[in-house]
């Protein structure tokens, strides 16, 4: 026989999350539609409702007619009952920029901006959030997208300098009392590409990113989930000894290039053992991808070499990770769980 733990308190705020969870993925429902899709009882279902509709995270929306009795109350999910505000920096025609995204909870994006900035450090990122805060005092969460690696709350590895060594996610987490998500750029790029994509959850992906000028970095989606290593130094494959110079002289020779993003794949090939391996840069075409594929065949079975695939939009994979991210922070995390008796 099995047995469900979890006393009062647990049970609630799981049934919290099954109602929560449907309206955000029907938009609008009764009362019975929602007992009927959770398996909860209608009395459950209305105690629960009744409590979001006072916390204003549900809607009342109206009336429908019901099958010949008293018309039904339908609900909506308030996905604007909390906000959050993502936000990283990026170049653009030359010009330093911090791109913010504002979004809703079921992921809407409601409103952007880019702000040109001279430098990228943590006063410059102050005055954007207390702006977007003072117009949105429903912001609940701050993500913020930095290139590097943390390392004992610090940014160990950072493109900025201004940034090196710095608690920048403590830093806001008292300056805004908010919970604050601090993410590797490609890192946060891989997630969302896997979930766009919708990948499996067993699936294995590398994603390698090939900046203009900085150094190439990799984001690890293993097992369905983002792997960082036990000290956030995973994906730092600029290190790896393959006797390249990572730069636009190497980008400018395809010959060159192709032979060492082919040592790159087979390297994590041989390691990791990746179902795919996905590859971004402004230089990279179908033509390097068919390249570095026939050098990697040229060494290892066909059957053995991750497929190869290009993407173009990482600015797109990067938003839609930061916003994952960033929102699982207000996600409550309680489930029941099943024990031998």
């Amino acid at each position: 026989m099995e047995n469900i733990g979890g006393n009062a308190l647990v049970i609630r705020e799981v049934n919290t999350n099954l109602v929560r969870q449907c309206l955000k993925e029907q938009g609008q429902a009764t009362k019975r539609q929602i007992a009927e899709r959770t398996g909860l009882s209608i009395v459950t279902v209305g105690t629960v409702l009744q409590q979001l509709v006072q916390e204003h995270e549900v809607l009342e929306a109206g009336q429908v007619s019901s099958m010949g009795g008293r018309p039904a109350q339908q609900y909506a999910y308030n996905d604007v009952y909390k906000l959050v505000l993502v936000l990283f920096p990026l170049e653009k025609a030359g010009k330093r920029i911090i791109h913010s995204n504002l979004v809703s909870l079921t992921g809407r994006s409601l409103k952007k901006a880019d702000t040109v900035v001279d430098e990228i450090h943590l006063a410059v990122f102050e005055e954007i959030i207390d702006e977007w805060i003072a117009e949105y005092p429903a912001v609940s969460a701050l993500g913020i997208g930095l290139p590097g690696t943390e390392s004992d709350g610090k940014m160990a590895v950072s493109d900025y300098e201004y940034l090196r060594g710095v608690a920048v996610a403590e830093h806001f987490r008292k300056r805004y009392r908010l919970p604050v998500v601090i993410e590797n750029d490609v890192n946060a790029a891989v997630t969302g590409y896997c979930r766009v994509m919708k990948k499996p959850a067993d699936t294995t992906v590398v994603y390698l990113y090939f900046p203009d000028r900085f150094p190439p970095g990799a984001g690890i989606y293993l097992d369905g989930r983002l792997y960082r290593g036990p000290r956030g130094f995973a994906g730092e494959i600029a290190g790896i000894p393959l006797d390249a110079v990572w730069g636009p002289e190497l980008y400018a020779s395809p010959s060159a290039l192709t032979g060492a993003v082919a040592k790159l794949v087979l390297a994590l090939g041989g390691i990791l053992n990746p179902d795919e391996v996905v590859l971004n840069g402004s230089f990279l075409t179908s033509g390097h991808l068919q390249a570095v594929q026939e050098r990697c065949e040229a060494v290892l079975p066909p059957e053995m070499v991750p497929r190869l695939l290009l993407t173009q939009d990482f600015a797109a994979d990067y938003v839609q990770g930061m916003i994952e991210q960033t929102l699982l922070t207000l996600a409550p995390n309680v489930q029941l769980t099943k024990s031998k008796a």
